[in-house]
C-alpha cells in the first residue's frame, strides 16, 4: 500500500475490534494486530458499481476473523481491521464488520451505527451496476437494517448458510442463479440452440429446480428456450414479459404477487428470470419482499444485492421507492382473487378486498333470488317430496294425557313488546296439530295457516264477528268454570267452543272433546260457525310411549 493521504481515526467496535484505513501494510506489535480482508475478499463490479459484498463473502470474512481472534499468539491484543484509504474499500470493509455484528453479535441497528455515525471522512453510499452516474445510494445504514429486518424474519442464518453451493450456483457455467428467500429464486434466462439440446448450465437449472420443489417459473424477457422443458417436469412456466430496463405496472405486480401466493400456499417456490436475472426480475421479487416482510425500498434493494449483486438498475430504484407504500398497504387491503386468471396460467391474482367482499354479497344475493324463484315457481317441486314425511300413527287417550303433562308449565319464550290492547282482545295462541291418523279413507290434514294476532307485530286486532275469513284454533289447559286443569284430550274431529265467563270479561274457549265422528258444527252466540278437518295432537316427547 502507498503511504497515507487521508489520516482516519480508529474506530473502536468493541474492545478487541477496531476499524481503521491506511493506505502502507501495518506489521503487527505486542499489543495490536492488523488484519485487512482487501485483497482477500475483492468485489467483481459489474459496470460502476462496487459493493456491497455478498452474503458468501461476508461467510468468508466471519470465518478468518474468528480464526484470528481464536489464534492462541492473539490473545490479549487488540485486533485492527483495515483498508486503504479509497472510498470504495472503506465502505465495504465497515458494512462487512457492521454486518457481522448484526448477524453473528446479534447486536442491534442503532448500536451497530453508532460507532460510525461521526466517522470522517464518511463513508461512500452504494450504487447500482449502471453506466451512468447515480442518482439512487444504498448506504450501510440500510444494509444494516435490511440485514437485522432478514435475521428477524428468518430468511439469514449464517450458522446453517451452504457456502459451497451458494458459490457453485451463482457461476455462470453452473446455472447463475440464487436463492433469495426461501420462496424465491433469481437466475439469469438459459439459452438453448436451436435444435433443442440442453447445455450444461441448463441442465444445472432443471435438475435444482426438480430436486428443491420449484413449482412455477416466470420468464420476464423474450424466449430464448423451450418453456417445455419446465412443463415436462411438473414445473409450470408463464410469461410476463415487458422490455428490458423497464419497470411493470401496478396491475402485472398484483397479478405476480397472486400467483406467488398460490404457489407458496402450497409449499412451493417460484424462479423469476430475465435476460441477466437483475433488473427486471429484482422489480417483482423486491414488490413481494416489501408486500410480505415489510422492507422499505432502500432495505429492500440493500437485501437483495447482499444475495445477489446488482439487482435493481437505475430506473427500477426509484420505481420500488415510489410503490413501496403501495406494496405494504396491499397487506391489508388485497385478498387473493377466487376468479382464475389466464395470463398467469389459471393461477389467482390479487384484487381489493372490498371488491371481493361486494362481489361475494352480490353473488349470494343471486342466489337467494333464484331459490325464491324456484319456490314461487308453478312448476317448482313440492316440498313434501323434499323434506322428510312425517311419521303417523293413532293418539290414544293415555299418550293424550301424558302429552299435556310432559311440560308442566308455559315456557316463557323470547320476550317480545306488544301493544297494550283492551280486555275485550287477547293474544291468541297457535297450536301446531298435523293429521297423525292412520284410518282408512281419512286423507284430510290441517290445510289453513293459523296465524297468531297481529298485535305481535303492531297492528290492531281484526273484528272477528266482521271477518269471515278469521280462523282460531286455541288451546285450552284449564277449565273456566272449575279452574280445573284439562289433562286428557282424545282424538276428536269436533271442535264446541262456549262461552262461560262472567259479564264483562272477556270470551273464553273451551275445547269440548268426544269421541265421535259427527259433522257437527260449532255454534255459539254470533261466534261464525268454522269447518276442523280431522286431526290429532303431534307427538311432540320424541319418546315411544
Amino acid at each position: 500500500m502507498r503511504s497515507s493521504k487521508v489520516d482516519v481515526p480508529l474506530i473502536e467496535f468493541l474492545k478487541r475490534i477496531y476499524l481503521g484505513a491506511y493506505d502502507v501494510t501495518r506489521r503487527d506489535t505486542d499489543d495490536i494486530v492488523f488484519f485487512s480482508v482487501e485483497e482477500e475478499l475483492p468485489y467483481n463490479a459489474f459496470y460502476l458499481d462496487f459493493g456491497p459484498l455478498n452474503i458468501g463473502l461476508l461467510y468468508r470474512f466471519a470465518v478468518l476473523l474468528h480464526n484470528v481472534l481464536n489464534d492462541d499468539k492473539n490473545q490479549g491484543k487488540g485486533l485492527v481491521l483495515y483498508s486503504s484509504t479509497d472510498p470504495k474499500h472503506r465502505a465495504n470493509t465497515a458494512c462487512l464488520l457492521c454486518c457481522y455484528m448484526i448477524l453473528i453479535q446479534n447486536w442491534a441497528p442503532h448500536q451497530v451505527l453508532q460507532p460510525i455515525a461521526q466517522i470522517n471522512p464518511p463513508l461512500q453510499p452504494f450504487r447500482d451496476a449502471g453506466y451512468s452516474s447515480a442518482d439512487y445510494e444504498i448506504t450501510i445504514q440500510d444494509i444494516v437494517y435490511a440485514m437485522w429486518r432478514a435475521k428477524e424474519r428468518g430468511m439469514i442464518d449464517l450458522t446453517t448458510f451452504d457456502l459451497e453451493e451458494y458459490e457453485q450456483y451463482e457461476r455462470v457455467d453452473e446455472g447463475d442463479f440464487n436463492v433469495i428467500s426461501k420462496d424465491f429464486i433469481a437466475f439469469a434466462s438459459p439459452q438453448q440452440s436451436k435444435r433443442g439440446g440442453i447445455n450444461e448450465p441448463f441442465q444445472k437449472v432443471l435438475d435444482y429446480f426438480v430436486d428443491h420443489n420449484v413449482q412455477l417459473v416466470v420468464r420476464l424477457n423474450s424466449h430464448l428456450y423451450d418453456a417445455k422443458e419446465f412443463t415436462k417436469r411438473n414445473i409450470k412456466h408463464i410469461d410476463m414479459i415487458f422490455d428490458d430496463g423497464t419497470c411493470p405496472t401496478l396491475e402485472y405486480v398484483q397479478k405476480f404477487i397472486g400467483a406467488a401466493e398460490c404457489i407458496i400456499n402450497k409449499g412451493g417456490k417460484i424462479a423469476v428470470h430475465c435476460k441477466a436475472g437483475l433488473g427486471r426480475t429484482g422489480c417483482l421479487i423486491g414488490a413481494h419482499l416489501i408486500y410480505t416482510h415489510g422492507f422499505t425500498a432502500n432495505e429492500c434493494i440493500a437485501y437483495m444485492r447482499m444475495i445477489r449483486p446488482g439487482m435493481v438498475v437505475g430506473p427500477q430504484q426509484h420505481w420500488l421507492y415510489l410503490h413501496q407504500d403501495d406494496f405494504r398497504t396491499w397487506r391489508h387491503t388485497m385478498i387473493v382473487d377466487n376468479r382464475p386468471d389466464e395470463f398467469i396460467g389459471g393461477l389467482y391474482p390479487l384484487c381489493s378486498y372490498d371488491d371481493y367482499k361486494q362481489r361475494l354479497k352480490e353473488a349470494k344475493r343471486k342466489e337467494r333470488l333464484q331459490l325464491q324463484q324456484q319456490m314461487t315457481s308453478p312448476y317448482a317441486p313440492d316440498s313434501s317430496v323434499i323434506n322428510t314425511p312425517i311419521r303417523r300413527r293413532k293418539i290414544s287417550g293415555a299418550l293424550a294425557s301424558k302429552i299435556q303433562t310432559v311440560v308442566p308449565m308455559e315456557s316463557p319464550g323470547q320476550p317480545r313488546k306488544y301493544i297494550e290492547e283492551s280486555d275485550e282482545d287477547e293474544d291468541i295462541e297457535e297450536v301446531d296439530m298435523a293429521n297423525n291418523s292412520d284410518e282408512e279413507g281419512d286423507e284430510n290434514t290441517m290445510q289453513d295457516i293459523i296465524q297468531s294476532s297481529p298485535a305481535r307485530y303492531g297492528s290492531a286486532t281484526p273484528n272477528r264477528k266482521e271477518s269471515s275469513d278469521w280462523r282460531v284454533l286455541r288451546s285450552i289447559s284449564t277449565n273456566s268454570a272449575t279452574g280445573q286443569p284439562v289433562h286428557v284430550i282424545q282424538k276428536t274431529t269436533k271442535i264446541n267452543e262456549t262461552l262461560s265467563s262472567p259479564p264483562g270479561a272477556s270470551p273464553t274457549n273451551m275445547l269440548k272433546v268426544s269421541k265421535t265422528r259427527s259433522k257437527a258444527r260449532i255454534a255459539s252466540g254470533n261466534t261464525p260457525t268454522h269447518r276442523v278437518h280431522s286431526g290429532g295432537i303431534r307427538k311432540v316427547s320424541g319418546k315411544k310411549l
